[in-house]
């Protein structure tokens, strides 16, 4: 068994709980790099050049699905009012679409990402249930990729995430990006 892989047999175990990020960031990192690779998804090199920066901000959340002691995915997410950089970055194509307000009262998720040897298997739709109790916030945004993600777009639509912006240049690279947003489920 190569790093990051998890073997499945018999009957799936899930167990989700909060994680320390400062912690288990090297873990974080190697899980988000092999479920975009799989994905097809760019921006792998990049990921988790936020994690120190995250782990050390107000209202962080940190949250686990582990299968037998491993890292089989992960959510990572803050209050958007605690992450200035964000809102910087999407307040712009918000507002040309008339949906500033959505940063008000918002959860963002920053991150999530599930091993693709338990994808398809409830494992993101039960971490997003979980973070949806954990949060007090009455809105959820986050950020993906605009072109070649159907899969992933299609997963946040099917839990009532709506696209909010068109299309727009993320952080000067050459990735396109879409702010997906919904009421938090109470």
């Amino acid at each position: 068994m190569h790093p990051g892989q998890i073997m499945l047999t018999g009957r799936m175990d899930i167990q989700l709980h909060p994680f320390d990020l400062a912690v288990e960031a090297t873990r974080c990192q190697e899980l988000a790099r092999t479920a975009m690779s799989a994905a097809g998804q760019p921006g792998g090199a990049l990921i988790g050049n936020r994690f120190p920066e995250i782990a050390e901000m107000d209202g962080n959340l940190a949250l686990g699905a582990y299968y037998r002691g491993d890292l089989a995915g992960m959510l990572l997410g803050q209050p958007v009012r605690n992450d200035r950089w964000f809102c910087n970055q999407v307040a712009l194509a918000l507002d040309m679409c008339e949906n500033l307000h959505w940063l008000d009262d918002a959860f963002k998720i920053s991150e999530l990402h599930v091993h693709p040897d338990v994808q398809s298997c409830g494992v993101g739709t039960a971490l997003l249930a979980e973070a949806d109790r954990m949060i007090t916030h009455s809105r959820t945004v986050l950020v993906t990729n605009a072109t070649g993600n159907h899969r992933t777009k299609e997963f946040y639509r099917r839990r009532g995430f709506r696209t909010i912006t068109g299309p727009f240049q993320w952080m000067n690279l050459f990735q396109r990006v879409l702010v997906l947003g919904r009421m938090t489920p109470r």
